[in-house]
């Protein structure tokens, strides 16, 4: 099996290699900070394993690809914060966007600002827990049988939308299980520490008006606190700004 690296260079293994695993052997640094890779353009886990000639270009939180999973899983350690402090809360969908990220949630009685405080708090734990972040396969009945024991209508919705034959993949961090495709990174300790909850707001879910207004919890991580900071600086100066207007 021949990869071949962004810079070129070609690494041939005699069996099939995890991501991680050849980013152990590419070097000592690059485990630790690695967040995806991107295989024949396509963006994979650091779990997947890779069994044929293939590009493999392995992303930190400095590229695109690298960012977008670690703010895709400070999305659900978000979540798996909201669900241990509000368990009766129903979660809808909690992607990576370009600022940051956000989930979409249905609770039993209105968030407020010192809600997200307690949330942030919760990440901080959840964080320092170092969870192993897992992925598996369910077929789409036993999948819905799953989500309907969690009293999760919204993911079951999604499931039962899903295209016939699609797979149907889940992430595991400790007690917490989300249905998503992913990518994400390999433990709850790497999302770091450089991760803000910044607003909440209203969204009906599937951006229906006719849908029930859910509560959007936005936030954003960054691979470095001082990117974070950074950011910070700019959305209060842009506020400002706006004020002077």
């Amino acid at each position: 099996m021949k990869i071949t690296l962004k810079d070129g260079s070609v690494r041939e293994y005699h069996q099939p290699m995890a991501i991680i695993d050849i980013a152990r052997d590419l070097s000592e640094g690059l485990p630790r900070v690695a967040c995806v890779g991107v295989v024949d353009g396509e963006t994979k886990d650091l779990r997947t394993v890779l069994d044929h000639d293939c590009t493999l270009n392995i992303c930190t939180a400095n590229d695109p690809e690298g960012l977008a999973a670690l703010r895709h899983s400070a999305s659900h350690v978000m979540a798996q914060a909201i669900k241990r402090l509000y368990p009766s809360t129903k979660l809808a969908i909690g992607p990576s966007i370009a600022d940051g990220f956000y989930y979409d949630l249905d609770p039993e009685t209105p968030f407020t600002a010192e809600d997200m405080e307690k949330v942030e708090a919760e990440m901080k734990k959840i964080v320092k827990e170092a969870f192993p972040i897992e992925r598996f396969t369910l077929p789409r009945q036993e999948a819905i049988e799953f989500m309907k024991e969690r009293q999760e209508p919204y993911k079951v919705e999604l499931i039962e939308d899903l295209p016939e034959g699609e797979e149907i993949s889940f992430y595991r961090q400790g007690e917490f299980v989300d249905l998503c495709a992913g990518p994400h990174l390999m433990n709850t300790k790497d999302v770091g520490k450089a991760y803000k909850l910044m607003s909440l707001a209203g969204a009906y879910w599937r951006g229906n008006e006719k849908n029930k207004m859910l509560t959007r919890f936005y936030g954003t991580a960054f691979g470095k606190k001082a990117e974070l900071d950074a950011y910070i600086t700019m959305m209060e100066e842009a506020k400002k700004r706006d004020h002077r207007k």
